[in-house]
């Protein structure tokens, strides 16, 4: 395949990502795009041409413009859009959450299987620091892996929010929002195979009535410890620790943060959409672009500990400190590459529909956990590639 042809479902601030890194693979084409909002469809018409534009996913999915689909829909749809397309024989790249139920994720798998297209996750262990831990983990150069310490605090709910996305029987709150990208980033470090979760979530807020935070305890199955921790609130960032630089690679400048101001519930659609366009503008400034940072993020191995730079790692030794870079990180250019190097190769990506499975069952496994109080064992996990020969060939 020397061309990939893409079709974008959904046109909100995840598909907007996406055709922003068109432009820089010549390899992958822009096939159509879907919205259930004319606005949204008419503003594509606009800027795209004579690229197909639809109201409805299910007509982009049917549509011969199209090889692959980007699911970049509402969580709750992530199930009916990822079977559509696969039905329609499309491989196809989903958004987290996976889905909302580990059933949901099943039924996903297995129309993905029987159309014999491939399903490949959004994910953060495509950041190319994450991957790279990963590598020197599994090296076994620095021991046994003994400890994961990843803390986040964000202003997720400082931010003009729709009613789906403070919903949490529609996948809304920061456990769906933001627990898939924790737990992907954990388990590729850990190896894959979580034992099991104790977690407390938080209802912070008073005018929403979704999780604004969590903290989460991992035990794996070799024993190694993880802790996961993300704030949502917004009086704190993590940015502070992190170089200014955030989960797109770009740094913020503190003194042009604006000052806080709590929404006393959801937002209506014009006031979301246009808090999109100005992320969508900060995403398209130039500015140099670093290695992003999903929080803060500690490995600490027998002999030595891994933290992040700004362009790569830093290992800690014996020996002292010492710095690794990694390849450029492409945001969501990284799936869509994933994608058409499978296909070339016929291979099957990664991390694809099983991983995408097992990490939605630790984010459920942490709703659960708070909601009794207690442990849950898990029992669908599935085991990090030993290495990463996709890094290396990029």
């Amino acid at each position: 395949m020397n061309t990939l042809k893409i079709g974008v479902a959904g046109l909100g601030n995840a598909g907007q990502a996406v055709l922003a890194c068109l432009p820089k693979l010549p390899q992958i084409k822009l096939g159509a795009g879907a919205d259930v909002r004319a606005s949204a469809v008419d503003a594509f018409r606009q800027k795209h041409g004579d690229v197909p534009a639809f109201d409805e996913v299910e007509k982009l999915c049917a549509s011969n413009e199209v090889d692959a689909v980007w699911i970049a829909t509402p969580h709750e749809c992530h199930a009916r859009h990822v079977i559509s397309a696969a039905r329609q024989g499309k491989h196809i790249i989903c958004e987290k959450p996976m889905a909302l139920t580990l059933q949901e994720s099943d039924v996903m798998i297995e129309a993905a299987r029987q159309s014999r297209v491939h399903l490949l996750l959004h994910s953060k262990v495509q950041d190319p620091p994450i991957r790279k831990i990963r590598q020197i983990v599994a090296g076994g150069k620095l021991g046994r892996l003994v400890q994961i310490s990843s803390w986040n605090y964000k202003n997720w709910i400082l931010r003009p929010r729709l009613e789906v996305e403070v919903d949490p029987e529609r996948g809304g709150g920061v456990v769906y929002n933001q627990g898939p990208h924790h737990a992907d980033v954990v388990r590729l470090i850990g190896g894959g195979l979580v034992k099991s979760v104790r977690a407390v979530t938080g209802k912070w807020d008073p005018h929403f009535d979704c999780e604004v935070g969590y903290t989460a305890f991992l035990e794996f199955q070799d024993g190694t410890p993880a802790v996961m921790s993300l704030n949502g609130y917004g009086y704190f960032n993590i940015t502070e620790l992190t170089w200014g630089i955030g989960e797109t690679g770009s740094k913020a400048d503190p003194k042009a943060a604006p000052g806080l101001v709590r929404f006393h519930g959801p937002a209506q659609e014009t006031e979301r959409y246009q808090d999109l366009q100005r992320r969508k503008g900060s995403r398209e400034s130039g500015q140099k672009i670093y290695q992003p940072f999903f929080g803060q993020t500690i490995v600490s191995c027998e002999r030595g500990d891994i933290r992040q730079s700004p362009d790569g790692l830093w290992v800690y030794t014996a020996a002292g400190r010492q710095e690794i870079s990694c390849p450029p990180f492409v945001d969501r250019a990284a799936p869509l590459l994933e994608l058409h190097d499978a296909l070339a190769h016929e291979r099957s990506p990664f991390p694809d529909g099983q991983w995408g499975k097992a990490s939605l069952e630790v984010v459920l496994a942490m709703l659960q956990s708070s909601r009794e109080g207690r442990e849950i064992t898990l029992s669908h996990q599935t085991m990090a590639p030993p290495d990463d020969p996709t890094l290396i060939r990029r």
